[in-house]
């Protein structure tokens, strides 16, 4: 195929794809692949297996270019290895030298390098918030940007944010699944975990944006049922043919799937028909056991100034928050 056609990129993926059909312990992106095996002797079985079907489609391979039999390993800008990802640091150095930047355009080509990291940062719309908030209207290209000291704030806090990026786990096809999910009037958020043998949660990303104004007066169900919508659309990739459960602190929403359809609006009804096409087990939660998404739905609470000691001093007293940590139900995040 010739370099440079519009369908190139495409044509090459499907091609990939029928050609490591079968073998889940394969990541093919283009002309990058990854094997990731649990022991050495396994792993040399799985590269015999793929060199063979490589040789069946008379692919062949530049192995100057190849690394083999390595505990870890840089794969499309993350760092890999048996305990999870995590961006590279050498990116992270990148960014944390970026000066603030001085027009839309610049403070556009920042929020683009720290979004390719967004499913490792937790709360990733609050912290992008002001910055946002500065592109609306006709702030496009070379318009100067006047950064006040909130946007400063903000700008150092999430470039900060990626030095403390969440190691994200590795996932197991054999893992009980499930979408966290919360809603607030100003954004939605979600996190998708898995439970390990021993029933503590484990985080597979985050998601989290802002709501646009018309969907500011969706109704409380109609934000809860837009949040399901986005998360399953955005973990679409990871949820694909797996058996998970929803957990949403809107108890209403537990009971979708029992609603007439006669009672529900065509939005809903399109919702509905969507998320039904991955599961339809939707369970409540109470809210103060929903940590990680209602947190992530959270943009209205942004304050101008947080003393983040005293808030590390009240999180290590607060018994309730103890309590969802030792019952593995929160989030744990290991220094």
């Amino acid at each position: 195929m010739n370099f440079g056609l519009r369908n190139a990129a495409q044509a090459f993926q499907r091609f990939i794809d029928e050609v490591t059909q079968g073998m889940d312990y394969v990541y093919g992106y283009l002309d990058d692949i990854l094997v990731f095996s649990k022991t050495e002797k396994e792993h040399l079985n799985h590269l015999q297996n793929l060199f063979d079907r490589f040789k069946k489609y008379g692919i062949l391979i530049n192995t100057s270019k190849c690394i083999f039999g390595v505990p870890e390993v840089t794969f499309l800008g993350y760092h890999v290895s048996s305990e999870g990802t995590r961006p590279l640091p050498e990116k992270v150095e990148a960014i944390h030298k970026l000066d603030p930047p001085k027009t839309a355009k610049q403070l556009r080509r920042f929020l683009g390098m720290v979004n390719y990291y967004r499913r490792f940062i937790p709360h990733a719309a609050e912290l992008q918030y002001p910055l946002n908030e500065a592109l609306t209207g006709k702030n496009k290209g070379a318009t100067p940007i006047n950064m006040t000291d909130k946007m400063l704030r903000a700008f150092h806090q999430c470039k900060e944010s990626l030095t403390h990026a969440t190691l994200l786990s590795l996932s197991d096809v054999q893992a009980e699944l499930a979408l966290f999910t919360d809603a607030s009037n100003e954004a939605i958020g979600a996190v998708l975990q898995q439970k390990r043998q021993d029933n503590i949660w484990q985080p597979l990303g985050f998601f989290s944006r802002k709501l646009s104004l018309p969907q500011k007066k969706y109704s409380p169900y109609d934000r809860e049922l837009l949040a399901i919508y986005e998360a399953i659309k955005h973990f679409k990739y990871m949820l694909e043919a797996r058996n998970f459960a929803i957990y949403t602190d809107h108890k209403p929403i537990s009971y979708a799937f029992k609603t007439r359809r006669d009672n529900c609006s065509p939005r809903q009804y399109r919702y509905l028909d969507y998320i039904s096409q991955f599961t339809k087990d939707i369970r409540h939660i109470a809210g103060k056991e929903n940590v990680v998404a209602d947190a992530l739905s959270r943009i209205d609470e942004i304050t101008e100034a947080i003393n983040y000691e005293a808030l590390a001093r009240d999180q290590e007293i607060d018994l309730e928050l103890q309590g969802l940590l030792k019952n593995g139900t929160g989030l744990r995040i290991e220094k």
